[in-house]
C-alpha cells in the first residue's frame, strides 16, 4: 500500500491519524514484538489511535493488511522496509513533518509492545532510540532546499535501519545490521 492510497483511504474513513503516524505505530509495535490479528489487532488499534472503534473497525482490513506487508518487509532478508513517507511531489516541509509523525509514532508502537520496561536492548538499539527521539523533533526552516533533500534523504535512510536493527534484536531477524551513523 503507498503513502497517497493509504492517505485517501484514511480521508474517507474519518481518520485522525496521517499515514505516516499509523505505519510508525504499527512498525514500532511490530519490531517491539507483538504479532497481533483479528480482535487483538483491532483493540490494539483502538488503544493506540485518537480515532475510535467505529473507525478501525471500518478500516480493519486496509489496516490488517498494511500490518502484515510490516511484518513481512521486516522479515524479509533484503532489507525492504521502508518507513512509509510521502514521496518526492511533496514539499520537503512536508515530508519532514511526515518523517518526524513516523519516528514518533515508532516510538510509542514500542512503549505500546513494552520495549524499554525489559531491558533487554543493546548499548547500540538504545542509541538508535535515542537518535529516533531526536529526529522525531526535527523541523525545517525552508532554507537551503538541496541541502534539505540532502539531510532527508540522508535522516530516512537512518531510520529505516535503526527500525531494521531494532526489530532484528528484539525478533532474532536476519535484520539485526547495526544503523548507519549520523553526521
Amino acid at each position: 500500500m503507498t503513502f497517497e492510497e493509504l492517505a485517501r483511504h484514511l480521508e474517507v474513513e474519518g481518520f485522525e491519524e496521517s499515514p505516516s503516524e499509523i505505519h510508525g505505530l504499527l512498525a514500532g509495535r511490530i519490531a517491539g514484538g507483538e504479532r497481533l490479528a483479528g480482535n487483538a489487532l483491532s483493540a490494539a488499534l483502538v488503544e493506540s489511535f485518537d480515532s475510535d472503534q467505529e473507525l478501525v473497525e471500518n478500516a480493519l482490513v486496509s489496516l490488517q493488511t498494511l500490518y502484515a506487508s510490516i511484518v513481512d518487509t521486516f522479515e524479509r532478508a533484503d532489507f525492504s522496509f521502508r518507513p512509509l513517507l510521502p514521496g518526492d511531489e511533496v514539499a520537503l516541509g512536508d515530508r519532514v513533518v511526515a518523517l518526524s509523525e513516523w519516528c514518533q509514532h515508532f516510538l510509542s508502537g514500542l512503549g505500546y509492545s513494552g520495549v524499554g520496561t525489559r531491558g533487554e536492548l543493546s548499548e547500540e538499539a538504545n542509541g538508535a532510540i535515542a537518535d529516533l527521539a531526536a529526529i522525531a523533533q526535527v523541523t525545517h526552516d525552508g532554507d537551503d532546499e538541496e541541502e534539505g533533500e540532502v539531510n532527508l534523504f540522508e535522516l530516512e535512510e537512518y531510520v529505516r535501519m535503526a527500525a531494521m536493527m531494532i526489530f532484528g534484536e528484539l525478533n532474532g531477524s536476519v535484520a539485526a545490521a547495526p544503523p548507519p551513523t549520523l553526521h
